[in-house]
């Protein structure tokens, strides 16, 4: 491919979207959240100065989480929020050509035909004809530095925020793999829940978020119990008031979600073919995503699916990063991209 052709890796999560260009890298790493002028339906703002809007917008803003489990929600958004990211992250810098453009964007597993295919119509919607989709697990593995192109099976579980994609790679390609609709908003869900059944107390998806990020551990044997104190709406007055939540607290609740977690990784190797299990076993299981940060979820998973758990030495930017050597070969991705 000829090296003057720009090569353009897209992650577009639930959480959070990376963007990745051959000419300088990783060039956008912000929330999938937009914010519009309902009368001029134009956009007010993006990522992280959007998502400080959620919650907290009057009648004439209208804040937009365009990408929901994995699937696209809302696809005027999504368009507009890519043509933000297109113009002011890489036009301006590149020299950007649509015929001589080639893009490569990620998805879940088990996103059908249908919806991969809404995926790359928002691309080619940008004059782009060299679209190619390709699953998260997939490129996350080779960001994370495993040679998915050797006989040897490798196992990649990404913990998003809107699903955990399960997957076992062999020969340049997916065997097995598997998605549950259990990951990083599940979790402030999860939390918010527990907190207005337990406390009667009304927190919102930020604070929710403030808590897990604060207080997320999996681990029984806690020296010292952390404590954040949150505000919010006290249920039975109706006013506004502070509350403080326990480490103890969150870890309960986590629980609950990683033993599902860890329930479809057992199901994925139940079908996994008897030598590359075999493989797994001795070279284990490899964690990215936002999720893989928790505090003890690698001695966790260890002791519930009995496999030895590496975190990825970039579990955020993984994704991203596998899309620069997918890229190279142009959507043939059997045998090992060429340098």
């Amino acid at each position: 491919m000829d090296k003057n052709n720009l090569k353009i890796g897209i992650d577009l999560g639930t959480a959070n979207t990376l963007v990745y260009s051959s000419g300088r890298g990783v060039v956008f790493n912000e929330p999938t959240v937009v914010a519009f002028d309902k009368g001029t339906d134009k956009i007010i703002a993006i990522g992280h100065e959007a998502k400080e809007m959620l919650g907290k917008t009057h009648d004439k803003i209208r804040v937009v989480k365009p990408i929901e489990q994995g699937v696209i929600a809302d696809k005027d958004s999504a368009i507009q929020m890519l043509d933000h990211i297109l113009k002011h992250h890489i036009m301006q810098f590149e020299n950007f050509n649509p015929k001589k453009t080639t893009v490569l964007i990620c998805c879940h597993s088990d996103l059908s035909m249908i919806e991969r295919k809404a995926l790359k119509d928002i691309i080619v919607n940008f004059g782009i004809q060299n679209v190619f989709v390709q699953e998260e697990v997939k490129a996350g593995a080779i960001g994370a530095g495993i040679d998915i192109y050797t006989p040897e099976g490798s196992m990649i579980i990404d913990i998003g925020g809107g699903s955990t994609d399960i997957g076992v790679l062999a020969l340049g390609d997916i065997v097995v793999s598997n998605s549950i609709k259990v990951a990083g908003n599940h979790f402030d869900e999860e939390i918010r829940k527990y907190i207005k059944k337990k406390h009667n107390f009304e927190i919102g998806v930020l604070t929710a978020e403030e808590v897990k990020k604060a207080l997320a551990t999996l681990r029984d044997d806690l020296e010292e119990e952390k404590e954040i104190s949150v505000s919010g709406r006290d249920l039975k007055r109706g006013l506004p008031a502070r509350i403080t939540i326990k480490q103890s607290e969150v870890r309960n609740v986590l629980k609950r979600s990683f033993n599902a977690i860890a329930s479809q990784i057992l199901k994925v190797l139940e079908v996994t073919p008897p030598e590359l299990a075999a493989d797994i076993i001795e070279t284990g299981v490899v964690l990215n995503g936002g999720g893989a940060l928790i505090d003890g979820l690698k001695e966790y998973l260890e002791e519930l699916c009995q496999l030895n758990i590496r975190i990825s030495p970039e579990p955020l930017t993984a994704i991203v990063k596998g899309t620069k050597d997918l890229l190279k070969n142009k959507g043939d991705y059997l045998v090992a991209p060429s340098d």
